[in-house]
């Protein structure tokens, strides 16, 4: 119940009703007290009781609005957003009234639409059935359009096996007081992108389907609508690296950066052969390692002497001549603050000084 709503309620009541309620004296009234003390004492339950179901109803609206503000703030600090400069996460506005589906936050990363809501009602028995015997979906509504969503967990939350898992998901994506159950979306961005051209709309009717034993049910929908990307360009100007354990050289042609992902774009002799479906694998398998040499071993320095490496490639497609490979992690990073990026001894790109 939101909070206006509360008080038009009270507001409601008549002057009479609460001056009525506010002293009994039997010598200012004109029937006998018999009678009148039994309408007063009535009076004043019925006041009492209306009171009270006010203001659970609207400890629960606040219950509820509390623990979607509370999670925007964890998420927030747990991707490092101020600290970073992120302009491209957005936070959705929290509604007052209790609604199924609500949408926390989401970011692009570039190639997928990283989004964050709360679910609920979800009975900690539900919460506990995951992962082996609870699944989260997300689908776009009036399409055929979906994918898996998961508990969403602490960033450098690291856990392993059915135990821990579901530990880890009571203990910090799920809030017993309200039954609500913090997931993430992840929404192939080209995928969204023409989800909304089908529709004709720029925002689609986004719902997150839950099943346990068997027992399917769903959450909103809600609009969705893409938000903006942040990204930085890097031209390396074709840098040749030179593997010295396999005796390979790889052509380093640059660098797309956002606060949460990386595309490294590489290009070697037979690379556009050797990603094409049914390609030699034995031949692939040391350009495979050295690609992944590149994401790991290639550093970003920024102005405070701190670095960072992208982690090793999630997906290798050849796309305009070279092998884009698709890096992505937790919390973000300054991409306006990087200062230099080296791989080895090979300096890719310096800041103007």
């Amino acid at each position: 119940m939101k909070r206006e709503a509360i008080s038009q309620a009270l507001n409601l009541l008549e002057e009479r009703h609460i001056s009525d309620t506010a002293s009994f004296d039997p010598g200012a009234v004109q029937e006998p007290p018999e009678r009148i003390v039994p309408l007063k004492k009535k009076r004043i339950i019925s006041l009492a009781l209306a009171a009270a179901l006010l203001l659970t109803l609207g400890v629960a609206a606040y219950a509820a609005w509390s623990v979607h503000a509370a999670r925007q703030q964890e998420l927030k600090e747990d991707f490092q957003i101020a600290e970073n400069n992120v302009d491209s996460y957005v936070e959705y506005a929290v509604p007052d009234e209790g609604e199924s589906l609500v949408l926390l936050s989401a970011v692009n990363d570039g190639q997928e639409q990283r989004v964050y809501v709360n679910i609920s009602t979800v009975t900690e028995k539900e919460a506990a059935a995951f992962p082996e015997n609870a699944r989260f979906a997300w689908r776009i509504e009036g399409t055929d359009y979906g994918g898996h969503a998961a508990p969403h967990l602490p960033v450098n939350q690291s856990v392993s096996g059915t135990e821990q898992i579901r530990a880890a998901v009571l203990a910090h994506a799920y809030d017993r007081d309200t039954q609500t159950l913090t997931l993430q979306c992840l929404i192939d961005v080209q995928l969204l992108q023409k989800a909304a051209a089908e529709l004709g709309t720029e925002s689609v009717p986004f719902s997150v389907q839950m099943s346990v034993d068997g027992v399917s049910r769903t959450f909103g929908p809600v609009s969705l609508a893409l938000t903006a990307e942040q990204r930085r360009c890097f031209d390396f100007g074709h840098a040749l690296y030179h593997d010295g354990e396999t005796g390979l050289e790889i052509e380093v042609v640059g660098l797309e950066l956002t606060p949460f992902s990386a595309v490294w774009k590489v290009h070697y002799e037979g690379d556009a052969a050797l990603h094409t479906p049914g390609a030699d694998q034995e031949g692939y398998g040391p350009w495979s390692l050295l690609e992944d040499k590149v994401c790991l071993e290639a550093r970003l320095l920024f102005s405070d002497g701190s670095e960072f490496s992208t982690g090793g490639a999630l997906t290798c497609p050849y796309e305009n001549g070279t092998v884009n490979l698709f890096c992505g992690w937790g919390s973000a990073i300054d991409i306006g603050d990087v200062q230099r990026i080296v791989l080895g001894d090979l300096v890719l790109w310096e800041a103007d000084s």
